[in-house]
């Protein structure tokens, strides 16, 4: 009703409608905007806890479309990230030819959806581990969650991302704040733990992925740090959103796991460089595949 209120028509899907908000919630804490810009107030702990919140009604809300919408408004948000993994194997596979214009359809369409397909496995493949009711600690996601066993393939899709927008010119979330529309800028404030990393990345040196990569290989990885920040940062928050995620958790348990999502983005906002930062999100791949997947977005 409020929403209906406020747009003065009905949203077509009130799923798509709050998985379009994470989306882009998850967006702005990538790019370390602060997010007291747009109401003067809103730590990141509670903005987590609004986030999981709005998680809980997302799946209430996928259940009523199988219901009260189309049923296929459910099964595109359930098969998302289903879809996604098989793009990204189709994509890696070594005679996947690359030049060809449905292959580049592919690949742009695996950058574009990667956050997405990201959220949605977590949201409806991160089930409950069965527990006694000795288990004081309440109901845990399970060790063989989708997100867990593929999440280097995710991953995969964000580096890709991360280039696809680094080529567009895309700086920020892209979430414009009302303060700053009456004067024609963006209005973009940065958390004020997150650390400045200057500049950083170098276009004029950009290597094709299809091309020889110069001796100098391990300083591409700190050319390309500006542009894969947000998207290595969010890899952390999803890391931590499926270890803390499982639908109708109780209250105590998701406020505390609002509390340590909170902690694992700070930790990412203060890391001093791209190095410390793939240390803290745990990424372990290989830096010189890291920087080829990040050209081959850059050329989706």
């Amino acid at each position: 009703t409020v929403v209906t209120n406020t747009l003065g028509t009905r949203p077509k899907s009130m799923l798509w409608v709050v998985l379009h908000d994470l989306r882009l919630l998850l967006l702005r804490m990538a790019y370390g905007e602060a997010l007291n810009s747009d109401c003067g107030g809103g730590s990141l702990s509670s903005n987590f806890l609004l986030l999981l919140y709005q998680m809980y009604s997302a799946d209430m809300y996928a259940i009523n479309a199988e219901h009260d919408e189309s049923p296929e408004v459910a099964k595109h948000a359930r098969g998302l990230s289903s879809g996604f993994l098989a793009a990204v194997e189709i994509a890696q596979a070594p005679g996947f030819d690359r030049h060809d214009s449905r292959s580049k359809r592919l690949e742009k369409g695996i950058a574009d959806t990667a956050p997405m397909a990201s959220l949605c496995s977590i949201l409806f493949f991160n089930p409950g581990k069965e527990i006694s009711e000795s288990d004081v600690e309440g109901n845990n996601p399970s060790p063989k969650r989708q997100w867990e066993m593929y999440k280097e393939k995710f991953l995969i899709g964000l580096i890709k991302c991360a280039g696809r927008r680094h080529s567009l010119g895309v700086t920020d979330s892209g979430c414009v704040t009302s303060r700053g529309i009456s004067t024609g800028r963006k209005n973009i404030d940065r958390a004020r733990s997150y650390a400045d990393w200057g500049s950083g990345d170098d276009s004029s040196k950009f290597v094709s992925a299809s091309g020889t990569r110069k001796k100098r290989a391990g300083n591409m990885i700190n050319e390309y740090s500006v542009a894969l920040r947000p998207m290595i940062t969010m890899y952390a928050m999803f890391d931590q959103l499926s270890k803390e995620f499982v639908v109708n958790n109780n209250d105590e348990c998701t406020d505390l796991s609002s509390g340590r999502l909170a902690s694992k983005l700070e930790e990412c906002y203060k890391a001093s460089d791209i190095q410390d930062l793939l240390h803290v999100a745990n990424v372990a791949m290989d830096q010189n595949e890291i920087c080829t997947i990040f050209e081959l977005g850059a050329l989706a």
